[in-house]
C-alpha cells in the first residue's frame, strides 16, 4: 500500500505528531528513520500513542495539568490556531479548558483520541486508549 496521499503523522505512525528529540529512546521508534522531517517515525501505532501517554502524563506531573495548560504547550500559538485546537479537543473530550487532570483514570485517555483526531484525523476511542496503557504499562 502506498502512503504518499497520507498526512504525515499517519505515514510515520506518530498519531498526535510528536517531535524527534534524540534524547528520548522511545519504544518502537524506528532504527533506520527514527526521524522525518522532525517528527518521530514509529513502527506501529500503538508505539505512537504510548509515547503520547508517557509525555502527556509528564506534562501534569510538571505542572501543565488542564487541557489549556497541555495545547499551549502541545501546539503553540506560533504553529496553530491554538484557541480552535483547544475547544475542538475539549469538545471531543468532554473535558473543560481549565479542569484539573489526573495521571491515573481515564482523564488522559479521553484527551489522547481527542488530540490524535484533531492532529491526524485518526479515530481511537478512550477505551482503545486505556487497552493501549495496559498493554505498555504506562
Amino acid at each position: 500500500m502506498k502512503y504518499q496521499h497520507l498526512n504525515l503523522g499517519i505515514r510515520l505512525r506518530n498519531p498526535l505528531n510528536i517531535r524527534y528529540n534524540s534524547r528520548n529512546r522511545w519504544v518502537g521508534l524506528s532504527h533506520r528513520t527514527p526521524s522525518v522531517k522532525g517528527f518521530c517515525h514509529f513502527l506501529h501505532f500503538d508505539y505512537g500513542y504510548r509515547a503520547a501517554i508517557v509525555l502527556l502524563k509528564n506534562y501534569i506531573r510538571r505542572g501543565f495539568d488542564t487541557p489549556t495548560d497541555i495545547i499551549m504547550r502541545w501546539a503553540p500559538p506560533s504553529e496553530n490556531n491554538t484557541v480552535l485546537y483547544l475547544a475542538a479537543v475539549c469538545g471531543r473530550a468532554r473535558l473543560l479548558p481549565t479542569q484539573r487532570l489526573r495521571i491515573e483514570g481515564t482523564d488522559i485517555a479521553h484527551l489522547v483520541s481527542a488530540m490524535a483526531r484533531q492532529e491526524t484525523g485518526l479515530r481511537i476511542t478512550p477505551s482503545q486508549v486505556m487497552d493501549i496503557r495496559e498493554r505498555f504499562g504506562v
